[in-house]
């Protein structure tokens, strides 16, 4: 679970010093409070941004990140059927309409499929990097072709990067998130970057109710120029986000070796398809997934991994969660997908991930318990036959 297994002691120094000053504000805007802003501020020399914004959650983030790139009602959204329901959510709030794709074999945005979607009313694209980079050039390219703005939702990859580049330094705009399953963990929390400061400025603004943070206005007299919401981050969370992202380094490379000792040792296994990348040396090291014969065969290897202790992540366990295609309470709000088979709309994505297995890399795991996984995928794979 990355950051989540390494809450500690650094964490809780971090929250005493806060409340060591006279007069402690736990109030983000408050009088002489810095947590949220030096965090802020060491995230996006760390990613190599000029700006980045916090707020209360992954969700948070995608959100104002849409927000601020100006997504309105009527838009289309492009992107794609496999992700968290968090950024269809979001999409959704603003009145604007998600349009998500078939995956490619990377199991990311079919860069085919994107430019087969684009229509007039078309605004954006939102690339999801499920612990790794979609086909990154190519859907660039598209979004410059048509004059559409790119969006990354990088809440899973945090850490991960394509041909050299960190994800969420492609896009206008990027979205992270700091929950339990994340790189960093903060209890919750997310965080906005750009390089562009009017899709910051408008990011910041929406997350706070509209206040346009003019510098010399108390926040009684500052004013707005359009509507937003309460999204802000504590400075307990900050502070708590500044001693994670001190790790972060340690995270990224411990999980990316033990992930590789796991891969090299079920690699040789016939009936099981590792998933490609479009580039595997800048993935994320906290997850591995790979395809089996079909959905009973996948069902029948996690039952097996259950009874030798390991759980898995999203695929099978939570494919409700992260599948267009069984969305009806969100998608049937729209006139396109009402009368729809959702599940005949992403029958590519369907299979795919029916038919696969995604398991968690804890940054922590020693080499007994890699070896005892690697085992129990083994003879799992002799049991599917």
């Amino acid at each position: 679970m990355a950051g989540a297994e390494l809450i500690g002691r650094e964490e809780l120094a971090e929250i005493q010093e806060l409340f060591s000053r006279e007069k402690v504000n736990l109030y983000r805007y408050g009088g002489g409070n810095y947590k949220a802003r030096e965090f802020e501020e060491k995230f996006a020399a760390w990613m190599g941004v000029k700006y980045a914004h916090a707020v209360s959650s992954g969700t948070a983030a995608i959100h104002c990140a849409l927000a601020g790139a100006g997504i309105a009602p009527g838009d289309e959204v492009i992107t794609t059927a496999w992700t968290f329901i968090a950024p269809i959510e979001a999409i959704s709030a603003l009145g604007a309409v998600p349009v998500p794709v078939e995956l490619d074999e990377t199991y990311h945005l079919d860069p085919l499929e994107v430019e087969k979607a684009i229509t007039p009313a078309t605004k954006a694209v939102v690339a999801i990097p499920m612990w790794a980079s979609p086909k990154m050039d190519e859907i660039s390219a598209i979004c410059r072709k048509h004059n559409l703005i790119l969006i990354e939702d990088a809440a899973q990859a945090l850490g991960a990067s394509y041909k050299g580049r960190k994800l969420g330094t492609i896009g206008s705009v990027a979205s992270f998130s700091f929950d339990a399953g994340k790189t960093l963990h903060t209890g919750e929390g997310g965080i906005i970057v750009t390089n562009d400061k009017e899709i910051y400025d408008r990011a910041a603004e929406f997350s706070d109710h509209g206040h346009m943070h003019l510098p010399g206005l108390p926040r009684g007299k500052d004013p707005r120029r359009s509507k937003g919401l309460n999204l802000r981050l504590s400075e307990v969370t900050a502070a708590i986000g500044l001693a994670q992202l001190a790790k972060i380094d340690m995270i990224l490379s411990k999980s990316r070796e033990n992930k590789q000792k796991i891969k090299d040792g079920i690699r040789h296994l016939q009936n099981i398809t590792l998933r490609p990348f479009s580039d595997e040396a800048g993935s994320q090291g906290d997850t591995l997934i790979f395809r089996v014969r079909d959905r009973e065969a996948a069902l029948q290897l996690e039952a097996h991994l259950l009874e030798h202790g390991f759980g898995t992540k999203i695929l099978p366990e939570a494919l409700d969660w992260h599948f267009a295609g069984v969305w009806g309470h969100l998608l049937g709000e729209y006139d396109r997908y009402r009368d729809a088979d959702l599940e005949t709309l992403w029958p590519k994505t369907g299979t795919m991930l029916r038919s696969s297995i995604c398991l968690n890399i804890p940054v922590l795991i020693d080499e007994p318990t890699i070896e005892k996984l690697v085992q129990a995928i083994i003879s799992g794979a002799e049991k599917i036959g």
